[in-house]
């Protein structure tokens, strides 16, 4: 067995621990051994929803390409839901995810616990973002990092919406 093939199977054993403790994130992979991930997340997020307002969303799904420089080189993401977050473009702007730095010596579970931190704005770069929108509002609205969305959302006039979530109606993008 190869190095990459021993890491490919590491990576996975590891992320079976990972779901194993944290209910909030679950994976289907392909490939013997995996190659790519596929992850859903079910942390509080911010995502656009239809002309633009911002939503607080729990679920978001993202793919994760274990490609052949890999671990040498950063795992490839691929976004599949929406969001509003510097670090993260969402599908339709190639939902690519800015990790910062990586180290090979990273396993796959810790990586997505960071991304799932990223999700839930406890960890973010404004200053160097992928999203120079989502930068700007998050600059100038003062969001620190855990900052606590459902009542940032509240406190820029958010309502709640038929489906259960919570909107923010005077932000719209262009």
């Amino acid at each position: 067995m190869s190095p990459r093939q021993r890491r490919l199977v590491a990576d996975l054993q590891h992320m079976r621990e990972l779901i194993s403790r944290d209910e909030g994130i679950s994976f289907h992979a392909d490939g013997h051994p995996p190659e790519v991930y596929h992850l859903l997340i079910n942390r509080r997020g911010l995502a656009r929803q239809g002309h633009g307002e911002l939503v607080l969303r729990h679920v978001h799904r993202f793919s994760v390409y274990l490609h052949l420089d890999y671990p040498r080189r950063p795992p490839q993401f691929s976004w599949l839901t929406p969001i509003f977050h510097p670090n993260i473009l969402p599908p339709e702007r190639n939902g690519g995810v800015c990790i910062g730095v990586w180290s090979a010596s990273e396993s796959l579970a810790d990586l997505v616990l960071r991304v799932a931190a990223m999700v839930e704005y406890t960890s973010f770069n404004a200053h160097d973002a992928l999203d120079p929108e989502s930068a700007t509002w998050v600059r100038a609205n003062g969001v620190r990092q855990g900052a606590d969305l459902t009542q940032l959302v509240r406190h820029h006039g958010g309502s709640i919406d038929d489906e259960g979530l919570v909107v923010l109606t005077g932000h719209r993008s262009g």
